[in-house]
């Protein structure tokens, strides 16, 4: 998305050229995995492994944490086919549990068993009010006569540990018969908190109808027992959004998140910047008031990737921090990367500014909030030529994620308090020895304030970023050695100013 995270018509100007001091820093990073074929920058867990419980592979994964503190992660369990983890075949809807924040998980159980039929696409969704977990997927008929791509739904009110049998959704979608291609999701879909619509479940899902391909919102107003298809978008040949991943923004926008399957013959179109799309939703997500678009800042091969928020100003969080999850090289399925927007989408940092999580060839994933500073991925991840080999889980902090934003790599050595409108952020990085300064709103987030970031080294001029200002200033960057820095900024009419310090 490429709006500016200023007010319309204004720019920050960088005032003069510092370099600046820092006092050394230890590496942010966990300790890199062992794995024979991993080059990642955080640990993981193995959750599920293709030849393994009686099933050929295991892929699709989507994660959610129960009412009861437990993750559950989904997949499908896939067997048959034409082909060895083919997409179609006898495929079962499967779940494995983690108590303990996925350090460990459970013996692999069925959801939906296929009885030769596909079983999948799972979308689970957990409603915080009630605990219950309502899980959306897709039945295609292998065994049986064909039945195209039929849109079901299950319930389990005692934290997945049972479930009602798949309630089929066609006609509650507004589909007089299953469409030939109907997706929903994958990965986790959200129940909105802010609003007007406050309460309602909202999930993405794609079909295709007469040859036309659309991109949807589906939602419920009442936990999940009946659903509508709302938002609906079927754009030209350039673009065909499937496997949408739904976020809610700070002022209850839809954010949907989309791969673009029009350009699978071309992943490297404009250096893989059309292999991402979006759209919003303004009205719960009944309509889209921004239609499917190229989301250029995320390069991608054309493959599934996942959102979800890390932390919100209205929920007690310092600043706004939004992940996106998906390979990273735009030809192949590749080094998964996190990548974050602290402008709620309009901009997405760009691959060097994320966190490696796996190294080799990776492909689906989901995401789950931990806690207000950490996040679990779920991904397909594999050696070269084999991305979906296993399911892993990994945990993303703030720390390994870097500081707020200048980017992974970045710690925080110091920080100041702008009253209640914001946090100014003093960072080092060890590997490049530059320090970054950063200002994050708190109250008129997304509202454009006057707001600043300035960093000093002693001797010389002051780099500044300033300006009438959304959601952040900065990030101002600059290296030194052996020398002393003044940092500082403002927000809301409250500045910092630290005197010089942290020399060495």
């Amino acid at each position: 998305m490429k709006i500016s995270r200023v007010a319309q018509g204004l720019f920050a100007v960088l005032v003069a050229t510092a370099a600046v001091g820092a006092s050394p820093a230890t590496s942010l990073a966990a300790p890199v995995s062992t794995d024979r074929i991993s080059a990642a920058a955080v640990g993981n867990t193995v959750v599920y492994k293709e030849k393994t419980e009686g099933y050929d592979c295991f892929r699709i994964p989507a994660v959610v944490k129960a009412g009861n503190g437990e993750l559950l992660a989904f997949a499908e369990g896939r067997k048959g086919g034409a082909g060895f983890c083919n997409d179609r075949g006898d495929i079962d809807l499967v779940v494995k549990r983690s108590a303990d924040n996925g350090k460990s998980w459970s013996a692999s159980k069925v959801v939906i068993e296929g009885f030769g039929d596909t079983k999948g696409n799972p979308t689970p969704i957990v409603i915080p009010s009630t605990g219950r977990i309502v899980l959306l997927s897709v039945m295609e008929c292998v065994k049986n006569p064909d039945c195209n791509r039929i849109p079901r739904v299950s319930i389990s009110d005692d934290h997945g540990k049972t479930w009602t049998a798949p309630k089929v959704l066609t006609t509650q979608l507004g589909f007089g018969t299953a469409p030939e291609w109907l997706a929903t999701g994958p990965s986790h879909g959200i129940v909105l908190a802010r609003g007007a619509h406050a309460g309602r479940i909202v999930a993405g899902m794609s079909y295709t109808t007469g040859g036309k391909n659309s991109g949807a919102l589906i939602y419920s107003d009442d936990q999940g027992v009946t659903w509508k298809r709302g938002a609906t978008d079927s754009p030209a040949a350039t673009v065909n959004p499937q496997e949408i991943s739904v976020t809610e923004l700070l002022d209850g926008r839809v954010y949907a998140a989309a791969r673009n399957q029009a350009n699978d013959g071309d992943k490297c179109l404009s250096g893989g910047a059309k292999n991402r799309v979006y759209a919003i939703s303004s009205d719960g997500g009944a309509s889209f008031s921004t239609k499917f678009t190229f989301e250029e800042d995320l390069i991608t091969p054309v493959v599934q990737a996942s959102t979800a928020r890390m932390t919100a100003t209205d929920k007690a969080g310092k600043y706004n921090r939004i992940l996106f999850a998906g390979p990273s090289v735009c030809d192949r399925r590749k080094e998964l990367v996190v990548r974050s927007s602290f402008d709620e989408g309009a901009n997405w940092q760009g691959k060097s500014a994320g966190t490696l999580v796996w190294g080799g060839d990776a492909a689906y994933s989901d995401m789950v909030q931990l806690s207000s500073g950490s996040v679990g991925v779920l991904y397909e991840a594999g050696p070269a030529g084999n991305a979906n080999e296993t399911i892993r889980f990994s945990t993303v902090t703030e720390a390994t994620l870097g500081a707020p934003a200048c980017g992974s790599g970045y710690g925080v050595i110091d920080s100041a308090p702008l009253g209640t409108a914001g946090t100014v952020y003093l960072s080092y990085n060890a590997s490049n020895g530059q320090n970054c300064v950063s200002t994050m709103k708190s109250t008129s987030a997304g509202t454009a304030t006057t707001t600043s970031a300035y960093l000093e080294v002693k001797g010389s001029a002051r780099t500044t970023d300033s300006g009438s200002f959304s959601w952040f200033a900065g990030p101002v960057r600059a290296t030194a050695a052996d020398k002393c820095v003044r940092w500082g900024g403002s927000a809301g009419g409250t500045a910092y100013d630290s005197p010089f310090e942290h020399c060495g």
